[in-house]
């Protein structure tokens, strides 16, 4: 187990915190400004002129493919001369921490003009930015760059009214010029959309699925040419940055134009639910016949044990069991179901696997899982979640059955899956939970109450079938075979703990909304990451729910889940019910992002990653399910 000096010393391999005053190879810190995905960045002073110091991460030099296109950036930014792009004055990419110092642009960004000065947003100052924007884009590209990356915080309108594209927007990829094109295209119409459809029609993940909708208060010009720029279809897109530009330059004057003055119905179809117009019938004795015989079955499945006469041991008879909910009531500060609904104790221990982890815990050398939190804070948030064999506790939300939009955030019933109703856990699992069963973990952050990582697909699926026979439930998993040769197959029907599907996750975490992040637009709301975790993990449930209640979805530690990992799994779904990834594979699925991800696309609710099942990963861990 790593002790406080060594968790500190993993926080410090990520981050170097500057505190105001203090000297940086020359450079002054004045204050900190912002975190992202590559580093940190600071206003510094040097010889009486201000930058911005951004002082990288030393993970962002760990992998050999992110090390390979941040030195090309870095090496190429270094080159880019142009007035409308942040001046690179020097790059260090030898001394350790790396870092690169930029000229700092003094004005508003696009964005802070957008969220406090609107006003200031007219038609003909967008087409004029597009313009100056596509002449830097161009030039970006000449020295092998691109712009796909620019956000409206990415471009700074200076105190003298000129655009300025920060080094932030500009990155090293192999990107088809049409991609430049739909980032312009998104920069504009986010900069002309109202304020309350800013953030629910003109996202980059909605325009790329979904047409695109005309925005009001525009010209039908303007809205005819960024229709051109964000077609979901790149090949229906302007060809280049060149036939944009000609096309933003014919365009006619705003005075005396056709203006957009409500959305199109149909090109509103994409972001709103489906909504069947059923006509009114008269009720007729088979729907009243249809109505009694479910309140009949329900009874007969919560008052007897027709479940086992039909499905279980032959020579079963039907009797009156009487009403049984489960265990709701059991206190969640422990590990264990009521001892009425185990079985006896020289039954209950799970048997010691090949694999060797799962510890036996049938004998009297046991130990007594109230021990891990008698000496824990009192929290609102429970360590252990309990469930029963008749229903899970308090710590397990019920999910509905229901459709959704897999793998987008733009509903589209031609994509859309249904899923079976399930319970899953509100919480991610906490070491308590894990060392109750297994070897500690060697965990990034040590904490009963702190979410286990570090630990491999294969051990969880151990862990899951020894916490079911714990509970007298019928395991979920089938293990067999040894080390990276094991094969694990999974009976959906039974009701043991398992790991969700892909789809089931991202049912759960979307909880009926179109969000960029479980349960809000705003990650700070709902998630610890990058920017506000210091890159620590946190005890579950501190942040808000989403509108399930489940907690942390996005953030603290991403969650392994069932499915084989397939890249083009979801745009070409084989089944569109109760999908459950492909039947094999070398890599399982990762989602949700972690402390270590910032706000944007890693963090995003539909960001998908991949793993070795036979390996662990630092800030990778999971959740429970359970099927109803």
């Amino acid at each position: 187990m790593p002790d406080l000096a060594q968790t500190q010393e993993l926080v410090n391999a990520n981050f170097t915190l500057l505190d105001p005053g203090e000297e940086f190879r020359g450079y002054k810190i004045l204050r900190m400004m912002n975190k992202d995905a590559e580093g940190i960045k600071y206003i510094a002073e040097k010889d009486g002129r201000e930058y911005v110091l951004k002082v990288f991460y030393k993970s962002s030099f760990h992998n050999m493919d992110t090390l390979f296109a941040l030195q090309m950036r870095l090496s190429r930014l270094n080159h880019l001369k142009d007035v409308r792009t942040a001046k690179v004055v020097e790059v260090n990419q030898s001394h350790s921490p790396a870092y690169m110092a930029v000229d700092y642009v003094h004005g508003v960004s696009l964005a802070e003009l957008k969220k406090y000065n609107p006003e200031r947003i007219t038609e003909d100052m967008v087409r004029e930015l597009g313009q100056k924007l596509i002449t830097s884009a161009l030039m970006v590209r000449k020295h092998g760059l691109t712009i796909s990356n620019i956000t409206l915080n990415g471009v700074m309108i200076k105190d003298d009214g000129e655009p300025v594209i920060l080094s932030s927007g500009i990155v090293y990829h192999d990107t088809d010029e049409r991609e430049d094109v739909f980032a312009l295209g998104v920069v504009m119409a986010q900069c002309l959309a109202q304020n309350s459809l800013y953030a629910a029609l003109y996202t980059e993940e909605r325009l790329k699925v979904n047409k695109f909708v005309p925005i009001v208060g525009v010209t039908m010009d303007l809205n005819k040419v960024l229709a051109e720029c964000l077609h979901r279809n790149i090949n229906q897109r302007f060809g280049n940055l060149q036939k944009m530009d000609q096309a933003l330059a014919k365009l006619p004057p705003v005075q005396g134009a056709e203006i957009c003055k409500q959305q199109d119905r149909k090109a509103l179809e994409d972001s709103k639910a489906p909504v069947e117009n059923i006509p009114k019938r008269r009720i007729e004795i088979g729907f009243w016949a249809l109505v009694i015989g479910v309140m009949i079955t329900i009874a007969l499945l919560f008052t007897t044990n027709i479940y086992t006469v039909l499905f279980g041991a032959k020579g079963d008879k039907l009797q009156l069991t009487g009403f049984s909910f489960g265990a709701d009531a059991v206190a969640d500060d422990s590990l264990r179901a009521p001892a009425a609904s185990l079985p006896p104790r020289e039954q209950r221990g799970p048997a010691q696997t090949t694999y060797g982890e799962l510890k036996n815990i049938s004998g009297e050398d046991r130990e007594d899982p109230r021990r891990l939190t008698a000496q824990a804070p009192q929290s609102t948030t429970p360590v252990n979640p309990l469930v029963s064999p008749a229903r899970p506790g308090p710590n397990f939300v019920y999910v509905e059955p229901g459709t959704f939009g897999f793998g987008r955030l733009g509903e589209n019933l031609a994509h859309n899956v249904s899923l079976s109703g399930f319970y899953i856990s509100k919480y991610e699992v906490t070491q308590a939970q894990w060392n109750r069963f297994m070897k500690p973990a060697n965990v990034s952050s040590v904490g009963d109450r702190l979410p286990v990582d570090n630990v491999s697909w294969f051990d969880i699926a151990t862990f899951c079938n020894g916490l079911s026979e714990s509970e007298g439930l019928t395991p979920a998993y089938r293990i067999r075979g040894v080390g990276a040769s094991r094969v694990v197959t999974c009976d959906f029907n039974a009701n043991g703990y398992r790991l969700p599907s892909e789809a089931e996750w991202e049912l759960a975490a979307k909880a009926g909304k179109l969000f960029n992040y479980s349960g809000s637009d705003d990650p700070a709301e709902v998630a610890w990451y990058r920017d506000n975790s210091a890159g620590k993990l946190r005890q579950p449930g501190l942040k808000n729910a989403n509108d399930f209640g489940l907690f942390d979805f996005t953030g603290n530690v991403s969650e392994w889940v069932w499915d084989w990992f397939d890249a083009g799994y979801i745009r070409a779904l084989p089944t569109f019910v109760n999908p459950r990834g492909p039947e094999t594979g070398t890599q399982k699925t990762i989602r949700g992002g972690n402390v270590m991800n910032s706000e944007g696309r890693n963090l995003n609710i539909l960001w998908r990653e991949k793993g070795d099942p036979n390996r662990g990963y630092q800030f990778i861990g999971f959740r429970l399910v359970r099927s109803k």
